[in-house]
């Protein structure tokens, strides 16, 4: 079997260096924001497992500039990108698929994710996929909080000061 080849690209951002690798089928990963360009080429070879990268910055450049405008505050919309979440499960890409409508500047709870999937009961799971979710910012999982309004997890590197940011930064973008 041949081996996928991912195209990737990294950039600088406001915020620091991202990146992300696509393969034909569309995007499998973002990474947020990294203080190094290594770190981010890293993070990307660690989570697809594979070092069959051709970086592709020219490919990429509508959803570079909208990243990049992103970081600086200007209201952006990701629902156009081409993903692939192959290697999910059915549920995990329902929730995903989910949570990437949540527009610009708005909040679901865990709970009310699960519901709006059709999955009333698996406000946990959502959560666990949350953690899990390859796409940040693209699928917008800092968006998504506790019932309470405490803001939950956030696997960035930051944590939930970083989840705390970007809801600020989309807040004040809304106004």
């Amino acid at each position: 079997m041949l081996e996928n080849i991912f195209k990737y690209a990294i950039f600088l951002t406001a915020w620091g260096w991202a990146g992300f690798a696509a393969d034909q089928k569309g995007l499998r990963i973002f990474v947020l924001p990294e203080e190094r360009k290594e770190d981010v080429l890293f993070r990307i070879k660690k989570e697809l497992k594979c070092n069959n990268l051709v970086e592709d910055n020219r490919e990429w450049e509508s959803l570079i500039k909208k990243v990049k405008e992103y970081y600086t505050g200007k209201k952006v919309d990701f629902a156009d990108c081409q993903l692939n979440l192959d290697s999910y499960t059915n549920f995990q890409k329902e929730i995903l698929q989910t949570v990437k409508k949540i527009p610009y500047g708005e909040i679901m709870s865990y709970k009310e994710t699960a519901e709006a999937a059709g999955y009333p009961r698996a406000c946990r799971a959502v959560g666990s996929t949350m953690r899990n979710n390859p796409l940040p910012l693209i699928i917008p999982c800092h968006r998504v909080i506790k019932s309470d309004g405490s803001l939950g997890g956030f696997s960035g590197k930051e944590g939930i000061a970083l989840k705390r940011k970007m809801i600020d930064l989309e807040y004040e973008g809304k106004k």
